[in-house]
């Protein structure tokens, strides 16, 4: 961790070197490595200014704080940044969490054969393309309203398999992709 302390007309003691440090080294358990971090300490008319910049491999961190005693400075920017960086590690948990529920769902529902398959009495045999081992969800899609040709731009644009829209003229839910032998098809919502 690599640590500048800058002061302008205030003389930084060892001490508060010191006490910056081990709570930089408490806010890198939180938020991973910190690359590299800046602490700036400038004396003002009636109280002392704190900056810190702080970089990890994930997020930057800015922040600043004021007070009339320069220790409590340091400590109420440690604490913002501190809480800031919990705040980081909160949501991307959250954010994991939520595409791994998603996956979830679709890969349950893709485990198995089709219903309507089972329901005849049809097995599948070794020479059936298997099904879907893996599922990307993709954000592949209009928010507004698209006629046929502008979607089929926007999919043979974005280079992926198939593109959702709003059809213009049925004002209906649509897909239009590739299918195996790589022709255009569209499915239409009822």
């Amino acid at each position: 961790m690599n640590i500048n302390f800058t002061s302008k007309s205030v003389k930084l003691t060892g001490a508060l070197k010191a006490f910056a440090e081990k709570n930089l080294k408490g806010i890198e358990k939180i938020s991973g490595d910190i690359i590299d971090a800046e602490i700036i300490v400038n004396e003002e008319k009636l109280f002392y200014k704190v900056e810190m910049s702080v970089k990890t491999k994930l997020h930057s961190y800015h922040v600043e704080d004021k007070d009339p005693i320069l220790k409590q400075a340091l400590r109420s920017a440690l604490n913002t940044l501190k809480a800031r960086a919990k705040k980081s590690k909160e949501k991307l948990k959250n954010e994991k969490r939520r595409n791994k529920d998603k996956q979830g769902i679709f890969k349950a529902f893709y485990r198995g054969e089709p219903q309507e398959s089972l329901a005849m009495g049809k097995t599948r045999e070794s020479t059936e393309r298997p099904l879907h081992e893996t599922i990307t969800i993709s954000n592949n899609f209009s928010r507004k309203p698209l006629s046929i040709e502008e979607a089929l731009f926007f999919l043979k644009e974005s280079g992926e398999n198939a593109y959702m829209f709003t059809n213009v003229e049925t004002d209906r839910m649509s897909v239009i992709f590739y299918d195996d032998r790589k022709n255009i098809s569209i499915i239409e919502a009822s």
